[in-house]
């Protein structure tokens, strides 16, 4: 095998997924790695740090012995990664706890921090919603799923902990530190960590909003654009991921994305303000833009993308993770008797689906089922399924569980589309895309021409090749990078479908309103 290729490793909740392209973004393999969540009480998700750097030893393993790629021509080595997330690690690099993924609302009783004033808007003190608004562009959640949330946190009630700390780190971050030895965030990271000036050419660290909620810079690492180089593969890192180490030929770790990020540019929407969906554990719906857009109202807004490019998007917590759990509870026998062919299983769903009808008998699916974030921003809320019948079958349940999360994305698209404007065909990746019935009914509800992108599953692997060949200079601008990203398939609505579907919408919308006080009764 001949060539020059990039090594990416997209680090999400439930596993690692690794490739390998080359320079006009064939891909040459993949393969993948998965590793546990813990909920070790309630409102508590975490994950063991050292698991991340396991799935990316053991996946190049695998990746080298099936190409046989030689150290020499391996051009560079990105991430991506999970965003929001924190992992506080000593001097010698240690853990000193298991991540807090940002699926963990236990620094939600901290954000009263954030609510302090005698006026409030949208839950916040005004002085703090603007002071956040003008330096970041945002605000932390009031879920205290962000990071400057996870570190009060963890100052108030592991201060053992915050003092012995070196550097606080995402998960991206800890394997970039694993290979280089160097601390780095990347501009989107450091962004969403609400702890970064935002502002058009500054993106560091503010040093008001670190005095305000007595943070230590020094426990940050050094903010970089993602295309920027992080450092160089260490011999030891070398050895462990049993590559080749030369001084003559020095491989180049790139700082890397947060995967929402390298899934922008992975779906190909590269144009200003070019919608795009990713569907996979938690969903969104975003577009680049050179403007620091916000809703504060619907916790919707620009985070900083690469270079000079902000990333409009609403992001909601928890896309096909509510199928998996819907597979566990009522498809069993499916998942006993698929288990050795996942994609089967899939497929065979999906056939429940199609033979069900669009609406799923007037059956509701809200998809919040461990907080939400976006357009809602609520950690108390909870998802469910309403107007449910002896009449209905679980094809009934599955079915409304597809459309209930497009229902929720729909929600999202309006918001954005407020913000950027209108795109009359959108670009979807993530491994929800996988699913032709998914795209359809995505379609029929977004009333949108869908574009299912190639090996969807992948949209933030080939967006983190992109970043390596901009950090190579092989390519100048993101642009260039549109005609290497292709298109699979695409649907266009089905107006009597649509019908059906607005109808369902309407009521879909109504379901948080009229239970919001029951959500915050049972989910104090």
């Amino acid at each position: 095998m001949n060539g020059k290729y990039i090594f990416t490793y997209d680090i999400g909740t439930s596993g690692n997924k690794a490739a390998i392209f080359d320079t006009k973004l064939n891909l040459i393999a993949q393969v993948s790695d998965s590793y546990p969540i813990y909920y070790p009480k309630e409102g508590c998700a975490e994950q063991n740090a050292d698991d991340y750097w396991r799935s990316v030893k053991v996946t190049t393993n695998k990746l080298l012995q099936e190409t046989r790629i030689k150290s020499e021509d391996i051009l560079g080595i990105v991430f991506d990664s999970q965003a929001n997330c924190t992992v506080p690690i000593d001097r010698n690099g240690t853990p000193l706890m298991r991540c807090i993924s940002w699926l963990d609302i236990r620094a939600a009783n901290i954000t009263h921090l954030y609510k302090k004033g005698i006026i409030k808007i949208s839950g916040y003190g005004m002085r703090k919603l603007l002071m956040f608004l003008k330096i970041t562009g945002g605000a932390p959640g009031l879920n205290g799923k962000d990071p400057i949330s996870h570190i009060i946190w963890i100052k108030a009630n592991e201060p053992e902990i915050y003092e012995k700390t070196y550097k606080f780190l995402s998960v991206k971050d800890y394997v970039v530190y694993k290979s280089t030895n160097n601390t780095t965030i990347s501009r989107g990271l450091a962004h969403t960590s609400w702890m970064m000036n935002s502002n058009p050419g500054i993106f560091r660290w503010s040093e008001k909003i670190l005095k305000k909620f007595k943070i230590d810079e020094e426990k940050l690492p050094e903010i970089k654009d993602a295309t920027e180089i992080a450092g160089y593969l260490t011999p030891q890192a070398a050895k462990e991921l049993g590559l080749e180490y030369s001084s003559a030929h020095e491989i180049p770790i790139f700082v890397g994305s947060a995967d929402l990020i390298s899934s922008a540019i992975g779906s190909g929407a590269l144009i200003e303000n070019q919608i795009h969906i990713s569907l996979g554990t938690a969903d969104w719906v975003a577009a680049h833009t050179y403007e620091r857009l916000r809703d504060i109202m619907n916790y919707t807004g620009a985070i900083t993308s690469i270079r000079e490019r902000y990333l409009c998007i609403s992001k909601q917590e928890t896309g096909t993770v509510c199928l998996d759990w819907i597979i566990n509870q009522l498809f069993k026998y499916e998942v006993e008797n698929y288990k050795e062919h996942g994609l089967e299983m899939y497929k065979k769903l999906d056939e429940m689906v199609l033979n069900t009808p669009p609406g799923s008998n007037n059956l509701i699916f809200t998809p919040w089922m461990f907080g939400e974030r976006s357009p809602l921003n609520d950690p108390s809320v909870r998802g469910g399924f309403y107007n449910l019948s002896l009449e209905q079958t679980r094809n009934d349940v599955l079915r409304a569980t597809y459309e209930g999360i497009a229902f929720n994305i729909k929600w999202a698209l309006q918001v954005v589309e407020k913000l950027v404007g209108k795109s009359d065909q959108i670009n979807i990746i993530g491994g929800g895309a996988k699913s032709d019935v998914w795209c359809q009914i995505l379609a029929d509800i977004l009333e949108r021409k869908i574009n299912q992108m190639e090996n969807p599953s992948l949209g933030s692997a080939k967006g983190s090749a992109v970043v390596a060949l901009l950090g190579l200079k092989i390519i100048e601008d993101l642009k260039e990078a549109i005609p290497l990203i292709k298109i699979e398939n695409s649907y266009n609505p089905n107006s009597e479908n649509t019908k059906v579907y607005d109808k369902l919408f309407t009521q879909f919308l109504k379901v948080y309103k009229r239970n919001k006080k029951m959500f915050k009764s049972l989910n104090p």
